[in-house]
């Protein structure tokens, strides 16, 4: 199984440990998705952010990290 991780400062969720700036490993998108990070994205991850769920408004890298993903324009 894929190890997943969220930033703890702005909440965005990758597979690719090395995006984040404050990276800790979370078991499953249960522990995260549904619950509003209430942040703004970190900055070194507008780039690599494709998509958004429309339930929390939670940022990744891809739509199978999210409940109800959405795709989004990147800066």
């Amino acid at each position: 199984m894929t190890k997943l991780y969220e930033c703890s400062k702005c909440g965005v969720v990758t597979e690719d440990k090395p995006h984040l700036c404050q990276p800790k490993e979370v078991e499953s998108k249960e522990e995260y998705c549904g619950i509003n990070p209430d942040r703004d994205i970190c900055d070194t991850m507008h780039q690599s952010v494709s998509f958004e769920c429309r339930i929390c408004g939670r940022a990744a890298e891809s739509k199978e990290l999210l409940c109800d993903a959405h795709r989004i324009k990147t800066k």
